[in-house]
């Protein structure tokens, strides 16, 4: 599966900004309506701060209009690390924590419209990887971590990452790639 993505940030430049706002509303997610929410409230404004980037799936609707079908947002966040938490020492040996502090790359959404193949999320996960790639190519850092739910730890190990911990409210689980 070939996937063709396009950055927010190089839209909002090349299009008017009340067609890019109707594109990113043809996104419907039923089962992540908090990543929906993201894109159609939070993301423009993220870009245009430069928080994070976020990356677009562009296809065609039953109708035939372009449609988001996918996206993926990263961004840059230290993981900080303590001396008691379970990290493997294999993976943390990778991590060069410094002072306490592992500098990592940030998946911070990964979201596929309803009705969208399988297989998808995961060539979106490729992409965004080939993305932090370049980015330690150009100035370091190999560590991606994100933040998920219990029921996507299985799906994310198959994708290359590890379980490290749970989150500091313990909501979430905190998982690494090393790239």
């Amino acid at each position: 599966m070939s996937l063709s993505v396009k950055s927010l940030n190089k839209l909002m430049a090349e299009m008017d900004e009340k067609k890019l706002r109707a594109l990113l509303m043809s996104f419907k997610c039923s089962a992540e309506p908090a990543a929906e929410h993201f894109l159609k409230k939070t993301a423009f404004k993220h870009d245009r701060e430069s928080i994070s980037r976020t990356y677009l799936a562009i296809g065609e609707d039953e109708s035939g209009s372009d449609a988001v079908i996918g996206f993926f947002t990263l961004a840059i966040k230290c993981l900080s690390v303590d001396e008691y938490d379970p990290i493997p020492k294999d993976i943390l040996k990778q991590m060069n924590v410094n002072n306490k502090i592992a500098q990592s790359y940030l998946l911070g959404q990964l979201a596929k419209a309803d009705g969208v193949e399988k297989g998808f999320g995961k060539e979106m996960i490729r992409q965004a990887l080939n993305a932090f790639a370049k980015g330690k190519e150009t100035f370091g850092c190999r560590v991606v971590r994100l933040d998920c739910k219990d029921r996507m730890i299985d799906y994310y190990e198959s994708c290359g990452f590890s379980f490290i911990r749970k989150n500091i409210d313990h909501q979430l689980n905190q998982m690494v790639a090393i790239i």
